[in-house]
């Protein structure tokens, strides 16, 4: 008969424990899932995070006294970005262009032979985006350059600057 009470008494104190540890269970499982949809909600509404890529090609020789640098800046859907600022430096001497509605470029530079650096600037959906290359070039080269604005896509974007 005593072992039967203790018997009991065990099998009533894990009844009454067993709620408790449920409970605990599923405020647990509750918090962990509103955290994993909270993620996934600020990760569809943050905007894609734009990079500008600069491939620049070999040197192309051609007759003609003036070197050039000659390209075009596209969108992520390969459509032109116009706008860009391109400046080419060497020294204190610098050239400059802006490249049109097609996203098209040329800067032609009069000087001697020499180390120049092609800097590009533009602005992609408010992100001032920049990238800079370096190359020797002698007049009558031309130098090709394709920049190009790559995203991180994202399942839901809401344009607007960040």
């Amino acid at each position: 008969m005593e072992h039967a009470d203790r018997l009991e008494d065990a099998r009533s104190r894990r009844r009454q424990a067993a709620p408790r540890r449920g409970l605990l269970r599923n405020a647990t499982v509750a918090l962990a899932s509103a955290g994993v949809v909270a993620f996934l909600i600020a990760y569809a509404l943050a905007a894609p995070t734009p990079e500008l890529r600069l491939e620049v090609g070999d040197v192309v020789p051609r007759p003609g006294a003036a070197a050039i640098v000659e390209g075009r800046v596209i969108e992520p859907d390969a459509s032109g970005l116009g706008g860009s600022r391109i400046q080419v430096l060497r020294g204190e001497m610098s050239a400059a262009a802006v490249s049109d509605g097609a996203g098209r470029f040329r800067v032609d530079l009069a000087g001697a032979c020499g180390t120049y650096e092609v800097v590009l600037r533009t602005t992609w959906q408010g992100s001032e985006l920049e990238r800079r290359a370096r190359r020797r070039l002698c007049p009558g080269d031309s130098l090709p350059v394709e920049a190009r604005v790559v995203t991180q896509g994202h399942y839901l974007w809401v344009p607007g600057p960040r």
